[in-house]
Formats: C-alpha cells, structure tokens, sequence
C-alpha cells in the first residue's frame, strides 16, 4: 500500500506544486489537502466495497474544485492546470466507483450530472455504460433521450435512442409520452418555415408522432395517459398542427373510456378553453392541407382563428356546462358528480367577469345534484355555506338536508353533523339540541361520536347561558361504554374543577375509574389536576395514584406510563421506588417492548 501512495503523490506532484507557488493558501492549508487526500485514498484501498468511501472522496474534490475557484475570484489569479487535474481526478473517481458498484444508480446519476457540467461529450458513453445495468428502468431511457435531444438536437439520434427503449419498454408511459413530446416539438420547430421541402418534414415528423400514439393503443390501457397526450397537443405551439391528432385520440377514447369519469370532465374543460368538439369535428384532411399551402405561400404559422373559431367566455361556459349534463346523464355516479359541481365551484371562485352565468350554472349544478341523489357530502356542505348567505337560505337548508338524510342512510351522521353546524352558525341553540337529540335517536350513540364533540363545544362557548345542559351533555357522554367515547371523561372532569371543588373532582375521578372502558386521558388528566391544585404540604398519594391507575389499565402495552410514574416518584415521590417499579415494568410490559422500555429508561435516569 505504501508504494500505492507514493505513486500517487508523485502523481499529484506538479498539483500541489501549482498550489503552493500560485499563493492562494497557506503551507499548512496545503499539507491538510495531501492529509485528507492520502486519508481518503487509504480508506479505498483498504474498503473497496464501501461506496460510502467514493461518494466523499468525490464530494471532497467537488469542494476542493469550488476552493480553487473561488481563490481564483479573490486573488484575481488563474489556475487552469489545477483546476483540470481536479477534474480529472473526479472522473477517475466516478469512473473507478461506477465499475465497483455497477448496480448503485445514484453515483451513475451523479457521474452524468457532473459530466454536462465539465465534459458533456461523455454523457452519452456514460449512459451507454449505465443502461447495461440499469436498462431495466425505464426512466433510465427516457433521460438519456431527452438529454440526447437537448444536447445534439439530431433527430435521428433520439429516435434511435427512443426505439431502443421502446423494444425493452413498449408499455412505458413515460417513455411514450417523452418521445412524442420531443416528435411534436420538432414538428412545431419546422413550422415556422415556408418552403416546400421543411413542409414535407414537418408533416413527416406530424405522421411519426401519429404512429407512435397508434402503437400505444395496444399496449398502454391508463387513461391518464391519453389525457396527457391530448394536454401535450393543447399547448400554443401545437394546437394547430396536431388538430387531426387530437381528433383522432379523443375519439378513441369516447370509443374505450367512455365509462371514465376524468374523460367527460377534461373534454368539458377544453370547451372552457375553447377547443370546442364541434370545430373539431369539422376540420378535416383536406382543409388542414389548404391551410398547409396558404401558409407556404404567406410565409407564416396557420392562424389559429382559421382552425378554433373564438367563442366569447358565456358561451364557453355555458359549452362547458353541456358537457358536463351529458357527463352525469351518461355516468350517473357520485364521482361524475362530484367533478361537475367542483368544475362549477372553481369557476365561481373568480366572479368578475360572467358573474351571473358563473353563479347560475353553480346553482343548476347544486339543484341538480341534489335531484341526482348522488351529490356528495362535501358539495352539501359548500351548498349550505352558499345558502346560509342567502336571505331565505336556512329554510331551504332544512328542507335540502332532510331530504339528503332520506337518500344517504350510509351518511347520516354527516348530515345530521352538518345541520348542527348550521344552528351553531346561526346560534340557533334550540334547533341545534333537537337535531342533536333526533340524530342519537335515529342513528344509535356509537355512529355520533363526532355530533357529541360538536355539541360539546358548542355549549361550552356558551356555557353561561347553557351551562346546565353542558353538565348534563357530558355526564351522558360519560357513562357510555363506546371506546370512543371514554374521552370524554377527561372533559367531565375538567368541567368538574372549573365549576366546582377539588374535593367533588376527585370523587367523580374514583367514580370514573370504575367505569368501562379504560380511559387514559382520564388520569392524565386527573394527574394535571392534581399538579396544579399541589402545595407544599399537600399529600401526594392522590397524585400518586393518578400514575399507578395509569399502570394498572395500560401498564402492559404503554411504556409512556411507567416512565411517567418512574419521574414522579424520581421528582416528587419516594425515590427508592424506582427499582422496584422499574422490575415491576419489565415483567408487565409485553415481550417485545420491554427494550425499548429499558433504553428509555437509561436515558431517564442520565437525564436527571
């Protein structure tokens, strides 16, 4: 190994030399760079099959590189021959670390990375070599083509590429959809020019992007695909020259996914963009080959306005709208739904041109929604925001939501929640208890546990007026068995201290204790309590037995409890209890938390 390093020094010699002479360090900041050197170069010697050990050494020359660099800066100096040897070094360095560890992706993406910064013609033999690995990715392929295409802009070379890809990977989506990006680029690129020849080529390029989309249909089944086709082909650039393509995939797709609910939805937002279908289907091959001639002879891009005819805002909004009824009419699901009425929400969220039409077509869309009975939760709520602004809107309300209650069982307890919110809105306590009441009536205790949380903090925002039916809310939260309701609990007894004595709460506490089902959050609570009423010669058995309830119910899933009594008594009680509670804990505590208790611990006791 020692003649390794020397050979090495040797090697970086004359760097060190150029370094030293150029002055932009001191001798001691050089010795520490051959140091850190020598250290780094050891470690690859002695662990090869680490590639921890390249990825810092590279990293170190990165930063070396950057030092060089900016010393240049501030002495107004030049050190080519440093900064090369650097460089050069890098690269031995990723060429060396990609040969032991061929299957490491991220010091191949690294090495290309580097390498168009600092020598971009071997990117693509850097590729070569990864696919040989990693051709088995397909992102791996299509990075390389798009690099090929920005690098080269040879077309022939890309294509070549992407062919590749596609023989290992014809189902790809990201492949596909890369190729037919870089296809139409080209063809849009050659359109700005008017001589007959560069014509032929961009129909040619326009006639590979079609064989590619053709290809894709038998092997490629996600919608989503097609859909980002038909987005590729709506940018400005290429709205014109793909109009035939468009066509075509969007009658594929009427043909496949007709059933899709996210076909109707983006065929409704074209019209909102004004890709209107009709102007689509009346364009045809022949037309678009007159346009071709008339541009030749104009010396200019096909006019837009020649192909989609402008439509003002109403009318692409009101395009879009009957879109969206032969949508639900054709697909009369909650998913369709859901998509019209969203579609006329976001339209609505800018109001200051079509204000009227916008706020029209949102009504309809609500009215027939809820006709539908398949409108969803989440859209009564947005309906009830917007009728509650309204002057008669709370009467509409009711007769809407006991409506919905009669169509969507499954949902109850979500109108009934969003009925009671509309009566805490509107401060309407009777109404709000009622429905309260008429929900746990109908729908059983178990399937309301989020309408108990509602009332509860309704009636504490108006605990002085109501402060009675508060008390009694929580008392019959209290008492339910349900899991989920045993958080309660700790609200009755934190209501218990506000409004009554020390004394009364721990009675309630021991009275609670008894009851099914175990509930945490009430001796935490209760320990809070305790906390905070504690004086100096306050007995601290109360508190104590706060932390040992905690330990009985939950002491042998929760370690959180044993460490909670172990800092009380380390704190506040009896110190030489620790190791026995701490015994006590292994032999309760199931197997497989045992360990994690006993580190916790360590640090319990090494952060006292």
């Amino acid at each position: 190994m020692a003649e390794v390093l020397k050979e090495i020094q040797e090697r970086d010699l004359p760097e060190y030399e150029a370094i030293k002479s150029s002055g932009i360090c001191t001798e001691e900041e050089l010795r520490k760079l051959m140091v850190e050197r020598e250290r780094f170069e050891v470690k690859l010697i002695q662990s090869k099959k680490n590639i921890i050990n390249y990825i810092e050494y590279i990293q170190f020359e990165k930063n070396t590189h950057k030092w060089v660099t900016e010393k240049e800066t501030q002495l107004h100096c030049s050190l080519p021959d440093v900064k090369r040897s650097i460089i050069q070094r890098i690269i031995k360095l990723y060429r060396n670390g990609t040969q032991q560890f061929p299957q490491e992706e991220r010091i191949w993406k690294s090495f290309i990375q580097f390498s168009k910064k600092s020598n971009a013609g071997q990117v693509s033999g850097i590729y070569e070599k990864m696919l040989g690995y990693h051709g088995d990715k397909d992102t791996v392929w299509c990075d390389y083509g798009l690099w090929a295409y920005e690098f080269t802009q040879q077309l022939k070379q890309v294509t070549e590429i992407f062919f590749r890809a596609l023989k290992r990977h014809p189902s790809s989506e990201v492949i596909n959809l890369a190729f037919f990006d870089i296809l139409i680029k080209e063809t849009a690129r050659i359109t700005d020019v008017s001589n007959a020849i560069d014509l032929m080529e961009r129909q040619l390029g326009l006639e590979r992007a079609v064989l590619l989309y053709r290809n894709t249909k038998t092997k490629i089944k996600n919608v989503s695909y097609y859909l980002k086709l038909l987005e590729r082909c709506e940018e400005p650039t290429y709205i014109n020259c793909t109009v035939l393509l468009q066509k075509e995939i969007i009658e594929d797709i009427m043909k496949n996914f007709f059933a899709e609910p996210m076909v109707w939805d983006f065929l409704a937002q074209r019209e909102l963009r004004g890709y209107n279908m009709i102007d689509l289907q009346e364009v045809t091959s022949k037309q678009v080959a007159e346009l071709q001639e008339q541009q030749m002879q104009t010396d200019g891009n096909m006019p837009q306005e020649t192909i989609w005819k402008p439509h003002s805002l109403k009318l692409r909004i009101e395009l879009c709208f009957k879109v969206y009824e032969k949508a639900v009419a054709a697909l009369p699901t909650e998913e369709m739904w859901s998509y019209f009425i969203n579609a006329m929400l976001d339209l609505n969220q800018d109001v200051k041109s079509e204000g009227d039409v916008k706020r029209y077509c949102l009504a309809k869309a609500f009215n027939m929604g809820h006709k539908s009975q398949l409108m969803s939760v989440v859209h009564y709520q947005a309906l009830v925001e917007m009728l509650l602004k309204s002057p008669n809107g709370q009467t509409q309300i009711e007769t809407i939501l006991q409506e919905a209650l009669e169509y969507k069982k499954a949902e109850a307890h979500k109108i009934y929640e969003l009925w009671m919110q509309v009566y805490s809105k509107t401060s309407n306590e009777s109404k709000f208890y009622e429905i309260f009441c008429r929900a746990n009536k109908e729908l059983g205790v178990t399937r309301c546990i989020q309408l108990w949380h509602l009332a509860i903090k309704f009636y504490e925002a108006y605990s002085e007026e109501h402060g009675k039916k508060l008390l009694v809310i929580l008392q019959e939260a209290a008492k339910q068995i349900h899991p989920e309701f045993a958080t309660f609990r700790s609200y009755y007894l934190e209501y218990t201290m506000r409004n009554e004595t020390l004394k009364r709460t721990r009675e309630l506490y021991d009275e609670m204790c008894q009851m099914p089902p175990p509930c945490l959050e009430l001796h935490k609570k209760m320990a809070e309590i305790e906390l905070q009423a504690k004086t100096k010669n306050s007995n601290i058995s109360r508190l104590r037995l706060c932390y040992e309830n905690a330990v009985h119910y939950f002491g042998k899933t929760n370690t959180d409890v044993w460490l909670d009594l172990l800092k009380f008594e380390r704190d506040m009680g009896d110190f030489k209890l620790m190791s026995v509670i701490y015994d006590r804990a292994k032999s309760t505590l199931d197997p497989e938390l045992v360990d994690s208790f006993i580190a916790e611990y360590s640090l319990l006791k090494v952060l006292k």
